[in-house]
């Protein structure tokens, strides 16, 4: 996956689940869960500051890339509720510079974000 111009918009208004391996390893960063997440339709999420993800930056880059949860680093590829099957997010500006192979690796890890989030 390639970013591009507005590669932030998935981190606007964010509805990211966490897994307790996301919750661990960014609180080793020394943030506090409190902080970040929240519990939020059922599960714990990303918890948003001021429409954005707490995580991310006035410039619109993420402060944890590369410790990042799951849900991010599968992005765009999302498990479809009804189905139950990934697919791709369109909102996503950088959605068409995915190919084959990467989805299937995306595909995987937000399957596996989705049976170990942490639900109410």
């Amino acid at each position: 996956m390639r970013c591009v111009p507005g590669c932030h918009l998935c981190c606007l208004e964010t509805e990211m689940p966490l897994t307790l391996e996301d919750v661990v390893r960014i609180s080793k960063l020394g943030y506090d869960p409190a902080e970040f997440a929240e519990f939020r339709d059922g599960a714990l999420r990303l918890r948003n500051v001021g429409g954005r993800c707490y995580f991310l930056d006035p410039g619109g880059k993420c402060r944890i890339y590369e410790h990042r949860p799951d849900g991010c680093r599968a992005y765009p590829v999302v498990v479809d509720a009804r189905t139950g099957e990934c697919v791709l997010d369109n909102l996503c500006p950088a959605v068409d510079t995915i190919d084959e192979a990467e989805f299937r690796e995306k595909c995987s890890i937000a399957k596996r974000v989705i049976s170990n989030m942490i639900r109410e």
